[in-house]
């Protein structure tokens, strides 16, 4: 799968979305955002939380500022 970088400009774009449609109306671009974060190194739970669409939206909301905390 080649995918083009994420720069801090698309995270925050990103964030703008999520913040006035909900993390569910992006699925696609969170997906690649947690696969540019194990791509980069980035472990734990918040990649697993920001991954699980099972997960309570505001969860996942708050594993993607982490996550594109450390992507930026």
């Amino acid at each position: 799968m080649l995918m083009r970088a994420i720069n801090s400009l698309d995270l925050e774009r990103l964030a703008h979305c999520i913040a006035e449609d909900g993390i569910e109306s992006v699925e696609d671009a969170v997906g690649s955002v947690v696969w540019r974060a194990r791509v980069a190194g980035v472990c734990g739970s918040a990649v697993d939380v920001l991954g699980d669409s099972s997960q309570p939206p505001v969860a996942r909301q708050r594993a993607f500022g982490l996550i594109a905390g450390r992507l930026a």
